[in-house]
């Protein structure tokens, strides 16, 4: 081959050739700068990845280029690349139309043939849905890491290959135990095996299995699991995992138990006092009746007779109230009525006026309700004078009801106004009775309290929701 004349090689000048075709067909993002980052080169795909044409990039300053909280990372690789060092980093960078997306820039030092450095040489890659993907599966990671339910995966063969936390400090096995195992390190025995074969046959027809399992911790305490185990898989249809979530129940099953026997118990009391104690309260009432046949009324005897057959009448009506949900009134004006009516069977000095300016009292809720004013009652005729009056008014506010509730008695000692609704609070023992109607008129989504600022007896507020 003969010498060129100008000194040149054919093959140096064919590979600069085939060097900038390269450049120029490349799928991914070429980039060329000064040392102020000035872009001196892009090929068509940077110029793409960021919505521009390539001569709107040309002579464009990559720092206006990227949100301003990267200005200082791309500085620092610019730095970098001025002492001849290569970088390599992650970079946000604005597109043409305002949107961000993530590149990985891998950079080299742009050299003088005396090996001064004049700016940079970088290959650009879109990475934002490689990103957002691993932000997703670190964001999954830690949820499950953190989850309060116990985690587990195995492979297609059943092969534990991961447990997150909760499952080490619910069973007691650690990662490293746990991890190449199989699930029936677990078994306790005392699962059905009818369960098992149901768990199988769902999984493995690519379906979620739940149920409850029995199972064993390391130390052998036996534990109750709510579990959902679920199968991966591929594209098509093939298992190639098993994820088991599984969620610790035992406390919930063994309040679940005490309940339903303290529910038996309260069935059998209840039968209990709507049978015998019922029959013993009627037989008192027909000889109270008697009794009062022979005596001579405005007599002593005659009133104790009367007051004994309030009681006992009154005692009747709290069994209806436990006993017959189906009789449950609901009419405030009608429950007040009725409390006072037998109050004052068993208390024949007992006066009270109701007034009402609501015109409905129809409430959501009320089947407890007349023990609450079966309670203020009584206890204005405890603590009363010997004729004991009491004023109940009625009011509406929007789509409630308001009661005022007045006696003439002694009115409430300072020491215990403070803590009147609490339990045990009273000044002759017990002291259930305000306690109790407090938590009745929550119940219903009401308010009680104690009025301030009267000079004589108590004065009470409940407000009550309307129906």
């Amino acid at each position: 081959m003969a010498d060129k004349s100008d000194g040149t090689d054919d093959r140096l000048v064919l590979e600069e050739k085939e060097y900038r075709i390269l450049l120029e067909e490349l799928p991914e993002g070429i980039g060329i700068t000064d040392m102020d980052e000035n872009l001196l080169y892009v090929n068509d795909a940077f110029a793409e990845m960021l919505g521009y044409r390539r001569k709107e990039l040309t002579g464009k300053n990559v720092r206006n280029l990227v949100p301003t909280e990267e200005k200082d990372r791309l500085q620092n690789a610019t730095s970098d690349r001025s002492k001849g060092l290569r970088t390599a980093y992650n970079l946000r960078m604005l597109r043409s139309d305002g949107s961000e997306i993530i590149v990985r820039v891998s950079g080299v030092p742009r050299r003088t043939p005396e090996g001064e450095v004049i700016g940079t040489m970088a290959v650009v890659i879109d990475v934002t849905r490689s990103e957002k993907t691993q932000e997703e599966l670190r964001k999954l990671s830690r949820a499950v890491e953190q989850s309060p339910t116990s985690v587990v995966i195995t492979n297609a063969d059943g092969t534990i290959e991961y447990v997150n936390p909760k499952f080490t400090e619910l069973t007691g096995y650690t990662e490293e135990e746990a991890i190449g195992q199989n699930p029936r390190i677990l078994k306790s025995g005392l699962t059905p095996e009818e369960t098992f074969v149901s768990l199988w046959n769902e999984i493995t027809a690519g379906r979620e299995w739940r149920g409850v399992l029995i199972n064993k911790k390391k130390n052998r305490d036996i534990y109750y699991e709510d579990a959902w185990i679920s199968p991966i898989t591929r594209d098509d249809g093939t298992v190639t995992h098993y994820v088991a979530v599984k969620q610790d129940i035992s406390r919930r099953l063994e309040a679940e138990k005490r309940l339903q026997l303290t529910l038996q118990d309260l069935e059998l009391y209840n039968s209990l006092l709507q049978h015998d104690l019922r029959n013993d309260l009627q037989i008192l009432n027909n000889h109270v009746e008697a009794a009062l046949m022979f005596s001579e009324p405005r007599t002593a005897p005659y009133e104790y007779l009367e007051t004994a057959e309030g009681v006992a009448e009154r005692m009747v009506r709290l069994l209806d109230v436990f006993g017959r949900p189906e009789s449950e009134e609901r009419d405030l004006r009608r429950i007040i009525e009725q409390a006072t009516n037998h109050a004052k069977k068993a208390h024949p000095k007992l006066v009270v006026s109701v007034q009402s300016e609501a015109d409905s009292t129809m409430l959501l809720n009320s089947k407890l309700l007349p023990l609450v004013f079966d309670n203020l009652l009584r206890n204005s005729v405890e603590f009363g004078k010997e004729e004991v009056e009491v004023s109940i008014r009625l009011t509406p506010e929007g789509n409630r009801v308001a009661v005022t509730y007045s006696d003439n008695g002694p009115g409430i000692p300072a020491e215990v106004r403070s803590m009147l609704f609490e339990r045990g609070a009273s000044t002759t023992g017990g002291g259930y009775g305000l306690y109790l109607s407090k938590k009745v008129v929550e119940a219903y989504g009401g308010t009680i309290e104690l009025m301030d600022g009267h000079e004589v007896g108590a004065t009470f507020r409940i407000v009550l929701p309307l129906s």
